[in-house]
């Protein structure tokens, strides 16, 4: 299956330390018409730390790294996903989840 993704909402700290957003990947494929998925990030130095959920996302903003289900990927990767015509399979597929 072929995939896209694309930033649907993002929100910057008014210091501009970092940015909330929500990523949407989709599928345009007409055989898998109305798939889609979507993560929760944030945004800060450089990298970039996707949650399934926002209680997982909050969690962290909260009490920092625990148990909570998140993946890492630095900016010039992420980019290379963002910036091509499709990705081959669901985004989560690529993330390494911890």
């Amino acid at each position: 299956m072929k995939t896209h993704i694309k930033t649907i909402h993002e929100e910057e700290y008014s210091d501009k330390s970092r940015t909330l957003g929500v990523l949407l990947n989709f599928s345009s494929e007409i055989e898998h018409e109305g798939w889609k998925d979507s993560f929760i990030f944030i945004y800060r130095d450089g990298m970039y730390i996707f949650f399934n959920t926002m209680v997982d996302m909050i969690d962290y903003l909260l009490y920092g790294e625990s148990k909570m289900k998140r993946a890492y990927m630095p900016e010039d990767e992420f980019d290379k996903y963002y910036d091509a015509d499709f990705i081959e399979g669901k985004f989560t597929e690529i993330l390494k989840w911890t």
